[in-house]
């Protein structure tokens, strides 16, 4: 199979392809395209020529979409779990827990597409401001640069592109180049929903290549990134004036302290600290006893459940 990008609404070939490996087996999943700069700056054209479009748009009907989108994944339900099993090796139950998941984030932008509102505020706690009344009105950004990772490769797109959807934005998406054929499925499922061509684009290829010109493109007015602690200072210091949106890489501890009953919360240590291999934003990395004979309980009962 050979994946090209997706850019103002049609399958776009390109001069560079890398093939996509299972990463259990070692077998060839694809052939993916690499973008070069002027793919990307193709598909900022594309995004910033529908973004009017979308921002004119009736929320009644980004929501329709959106929903719409949801409906298609759950009719696909099994499909889409196979598909982020083959391209991560995630284990099937996984895999479709995070289908679920995908769907509810869906499900939850298209509500929220028709509550967006801006304010009402009196003005009358200041002199000079009876009996006047000043109100604010939410308007879409433009252009979204989103970049996603590896570890939940449906659901981190959902986070990013269903609430720019949903608020009137249009979205240059790159995921990651380990897991991006899920991300082409929701292109597929957003196509067959009803969007506007352009709306969403898609690009795949090196952090390097595509990541810097979405980044420097002043067309592109927000970025958001989920990833490393290190890729994401840097894109804060390369950003300029753009608004800048970053869920990285945690340090989450838990503290045990001598009321806790080990036995019960251990089997939830375990699944908190290696659940995808630990590679969880919010994975359990550290933790911390209030006694050290807790310490020595802990780790003869994490010995015994992890084996």
């Amino acid at each position: 199979m050979r994946q090209n990008l997706w850019i103002n609404g049609e399958s776009v070939g390109t001069e560079s392809y890398r093939q996509l490996s299972n990463p259990f087996n070692g077998e060839k999943i694809a052939d993916v395209a690499e973008a070069g700069r002027e793919d990307v700056i193709r598909a900022i054209d594309s995004a910033a020529g529908a973004a009017r479009k979308m921002a004119e748009m009736d929320a009644h009907k980004r929501s329709d979409i959106l929903r719409r989108v949801a409906e298609l994944i759950q009719e696909d339900r099994e499909e889409c779990a196979r598909l982020i099993a083959e391209e991560s090796s995630k284990p099937l139950k996984a895999a479709r827990g995070e289908v679920d998941r995908t769907i509810m984030t869906y499900t939850f932008a298209s509500e929220e597409a028709r509550r967006l509102h801006g304010e009402t505020i009196p003005m009358d706690a200041a002199p000079g401001g009876e009996g006047r009344v000043a109100y604010t009105v939410r308007e879409p950004l433009g252009v979204i640069a989103a970049i996603t990772p590896f570890n939940f490769p449906m659901n981190l797109v959902a986070h990013k592109v269903g609430p720019a959807i949903a608020a009137g934005n249009t979205v240059v998406l790159k995921p990651a180049s380990q897991t991006p054929l899920s991300a082409y499925k929701i292109a597929s499922y957003f196509h067959q929903a009803g969007l506007p061509a352009g709306a969403l684009n898609l690009v795949t290829g090196s952090g390097k290549n595509v990541g810097d010109v979405l980044i420097g493109d002043d067309r592109v007015k927000m970025v958001t990134f989920t990833g490393s602690p290190e890729v994401g200072k840097y894109i804060r210091q390369n950003a300029g004036l753009k608004r800048v949106t970053l869920e990285l890489g945690s340090n989450s501890a838990l503290i045990v302290d001598e009321g806790t009953d080990l036995k019960k919360v251990m089997p939830r240590v375990v699944t908190g600290a290696f659940s995808n291999q630990g590679q969880v934003c919010i994975s359990i990395q550290r933790i911390s006893f209030t006694k050290r004979s807790l310490k020595n309980l802990y780790l003869c009962l994490l010995k015994k459940l992890a084996n």
